[in-house]
């Protein structure tokens, strides 16, 4: 078994994520770009079997997704995502993907992640990539195209189909113009009622990321409960936009 090293490591990482929560059986995937430019990838089913994983449950894949060594399944249907990642973010050295709770909260109705805290301020935007996945599904299976999906995944075309045609597009406009920031700080986004993608350049950087959205994301929730649905970010603050930036509603004020 090829990579003992760095599948101990992404072991680590999904007891790291699992014990804060954001690891759960709806899903999520850890990857990793390895020295000689292939990807060690956490294998589909993992969320099912509620994240009992070992050393022989990932997938060496090249960057185009054919399998280079299969000790457990296959990679997840989000496998061209990362692949897509590692191949517009060349500093791009993990990736962690969740369906954390409270940055969902978010990506359901389809809103950017607010920057309320210093620690997410690094991020830059975070923005919501939009798809409708059950049109897009539904679209697929009654009219299917032909899709070039990696050997290496799980082979479920209509799923795949919401990734392809639908997110690459976005990832190309949205996400790969930011390679550079991957100089100075990590990238995040979320997928519309799906869950978020951290970047980072190496594991524990991407792993704190993810630590990182989750705790901005539960904090502007937590904001917007107590002053009655009013979400300040503060990167964005200035006294004179207080009560009206990032509102949909204005404060409430006691009399």
């Amino acid at each position: 078994m090829k990579h003992e090293t760095e599948r101990r490591h992404l072991v680590a990482v999904i007891g790291d994520l699992l014990d804060r929560g954001l690891l759960n059986p709806a899903g999520g995937a850890v990857s990793m770009r390895l020295s000689d430019g292939n990807v060690l990838m956490s294998c589909t089913r993992l969320a099912f079997d509620r994240w009992k994983i070992s050393l022989r449950d990932f997938i060496v894949l090249t960057p185009d997704g054919e399998i280079i060594e299969q000790t457990g399944g296959l990679g997840a249907s989000g496998t061209p995502m990362h692949l897509d990642l590692y191949r517009m973010l060349p500093l791009a050295g993990a990736i962690v993907h969740t369906h954390a709770p409270h940055s969902l909260a978010f990506a359901s109705l389809g809103l950017p992640v607010p920057s309320v805290t210093n620690r997410a301020d690094t991020f830059g935007e975070i923005p919501c990539l939009h798809a409708d996945d059950s049109k897009v599904k539904a679209g697929f299976l009654a009219d299917p195209v032909l899709l070039d999906l990696p050997e290496g995944m799980v082979q479920r075309p209509e799923v795949a189909a919401v990734t392809l045609l639908e997110y690459r597009p976005q990832l190309e406009k949205e996400i790969a113009p930011r390679a550079a920031e991957l100089e100075r700080h990590g990238l995040a986004f979320t997928l519309y009622r799906h869950g978020s993608f951290v970047v980072g350049r190496q594991v524990e950087e991407t792993t704190d990321l993810m630590f990182r959205l989750e705790e901005t994301a539960q904090t502007a929730l937590l904001q917007a409960q107590l002053t009655g649905g009013v979400v300040f970010p503060n990167r964005l603050y200035s006294p004179e936009q207080r009560g009206r930036v990032g509102a949909t509603t204005a404060p409430r004020v006691s009399s």
